[in-house]
């Protein structure tokens, strides 16, 4: 136990690693079960030596680590999963930590997480504008409320990925194409909106 308090020490007193990187050392288990601590370092050491960032998982699996800049990082959890995780600073300096964990069944569907430095959870909808079904079709006003109601209809399993653009804007991109039948999916594909983008203001993502 020593050992380790004096590693993660160590790791986070270190002037050269990322501030996204020393937070996702400090990234309680129980929000990273699968990748350990030490694991977690040697994937660093490995992406900064310029070498393949992979470790083994618990689960017996592999995970790489595919992005790490000063304020991103991206991890390939599984063949069908991911994380990517993104720093904010807000209006009053303070830092906010954004996850998003993807897994392709195939569709890509997306869960968003917010915690402060101190890994407490915080509620989404504080800090990203929440985006309902609809806007992500553009539906013309000429066409009828019960064909409206039908397109919804169709996309009421909610399958939207999200992913963080270079700029640090929150990009959702809607996937039912890999989970409807295609007769289903060329319904809504004319209305369907290919992403929409939310840009940090300092507050939130709108």
């Amino acid at each position: 136990l020593l050992l380790l308090i004096f590693s993660l020490s160590a790791i986070l007193s270190s002037p050269a690693l990322e501030p996204v990187a020393k937070l996702w050392v400090t990234m309680p288990d129980s929000i990273m079960p699968s990748v350990e601590v030490n694991r977690r370092k040697d994937m660093i050491d490995l992406i900064h030596a310029g070498q393949t960032a992979q470790s083994t998982t618990k689960l017996g699996g592999t995970a790489t680590l595919t992005k790490l800049q000063d304020n991103t990082l991206s991890i390939d959890l599984s063949s069908k999963s991911k994380m990517d995780m993104r720093l904010y600073q807000t209006h009053r300096n303070d830092t906010l930590i954004v996850l998003v964990n993807t897994v392709y069944a195939p569709a890509g569907n997306s869960r968003i997480r917010v915690f402060d430095p101190a890994w407490n959870e915080l509620p989404v909808s504080k800090y990203i504008r929440p985006i309902p079904t609809a806007e992500f079709f553009t539906i013309p006003d000429t066409l009828a409320e019960s064909q409206k109601k039908e397109l919804l209809q169709i996309a009421e399993v909610y399958l939207v990925e999200f992913s963080f653009e270079a700029d640090g804007s929150l990009r959702a991109r809607p996937s039912w194409e890999k989970y409807l039948d295609p007769k289903s999916f060329e319904k809504i594909k004319p209305y369907l909106r290919k992403a929409i983008t939310l840009r940090w203001n300092g507050k939130k993502l709108l």
